[in-house]
C-alpha cells in the first residue's frame, strides 16, 4: 500500500494527555524535566510545549505535553526503545513507575500539524508565547478534518489573532476520523481574557459569522479548556 503525500509531508507530533493525583503536579514537573524530557529528546523527540489544565474551566489536575517528530520511521525507533531496547526500555519504565506513584494515567494520541504549522523556534521568533492557551478539541463529522483545518484558517484565524488570540496550530488525530484539537495562545496571558473577552460583542464581525455557518456544517461539537504552562514549556 502506497502511503499519501500528504502524510509524507505533514508534521507528525506525539500529543500526550496525563492525568494526575491532586497535588502532584508540581512534582511531576520536576521529574519531567530531570527524567522524561531528557529522555525523549535523546531520541530526537522536540517538546512543543506542556501545560497544565486550570481548575478555572478544564480537567485536572491534568498535564498536556506535545511533542514533534520526524516521521513514521522516527516514530518506530520511538517505540523501539520504550519497549524493546533493554536500555533505554528500563529507563521509560523508571518513568512509568514514578506515574504510578503519582496516581496516573493517560492517553496518547498520533497527530498530524497543520499544513505550514511553524516550530517552536518560528513562534519564538514571531514573538510567540504560550504561557495561558486555549484548547479546543473538535468533534468534526466523519472524514472532515482537512477540510475543517482548511476553512478555519481561511476564516476564523484571521478574526481570532484580531481578537487576543495566536494560533499555535491545530492537529489531526492520525487514527480517528473525527476530531482535530486546537491552540490558541492568549495574548498577555491571564490579562487577555480582562482585553478581549467577550470576543464577539454586541454585533459579530462578519468573518465570525461567516465562520459559524461554515463549521456548523462540518462538526458535531466541542469541548474548549484553559491550559496554564510548566516550567518547562519552550514558550512559556
Amino acid at each position: 500500500m502506497t502511503m499519501p503525500n500528504v502524510h509524507k509531508s505533514r508534521k507528525l507530533f506525539l500529543h500526550e494527555k496525563t492525568t494526575l493525583r491532586t497535588g502532584a503536579t508540581p512534582r511531576f514537573a520536576d521529574e519531567f524535566a530531570g527524567q522524561y524530557q531528557p529522555l525523549m529528546e535523546g531520541l530526537g523527540a522536540r517538546l512543543f510545549g506542556t501545560w497544565e489544565g486550570s481548575p478555572l474551566n478544564s480537567n485536572w489536575p491534568e498535564v498536556t505535553t506535545i511533542w514533534e517528530i520526524d516521521s513514521y520511521t522516527h516514530l518506530s525507533r520511538i517505540g523501539a526503545a520504550r519497549h524493546r531496547e533493554v536500555g533505554t526500555r528500563k529507563q521509560f519504565d523508571q518513568w512509568t513507575g514514578l506515574l504510578g506513584e503519582l496516581g496516573a494515567t493517560g492517553e496518547g494520541r498520533l497527530v498530524f500539524g497543520n499544513p505550514g504549522i511553524k516550530s517552536v523556534e518560528e513562534h519564538r521568533a514571531a514573538g510567540t508565547q504560550t504561557t495561558v492557551v486555549l484548547e479546543e478539541i473538535m468533534t468534526t463529522k466523519p472524514d472532515s478534518q482537512t477540510k475543517y483545518v482548511q476553512e478555519l484558517e481561511h476564516l476564523y484565524v484571521p478574526w481570532s489573532e484580531r481578537t487576543g488570540k495566536t494560533w499555535v496550530g491545530s492537529f489531526t488525530t492520525v487514527f480517528r476520523n473525527s476530531e482535530v484539537i486546537h491552540y490558541w495562545a492568549l495574548e498577555g496571558g491571564w490579562d487577555g481574557f480582562a482585553k478581549y473577552y467577550p470576543s464577539w460583542g454586541e454585533t459579530p464581525d462578519p468573518d465570525i459569522r461567516a465562520w459559524m455557518n461554515v463549521a456548523g456544517a462540518l462538526r458535531d461539537g466541542w469541548d474548549d479548556s484553559f491550559l496554564q504552562s510548566l516550567p518547562a514549556n519552550p514558550l512559556g
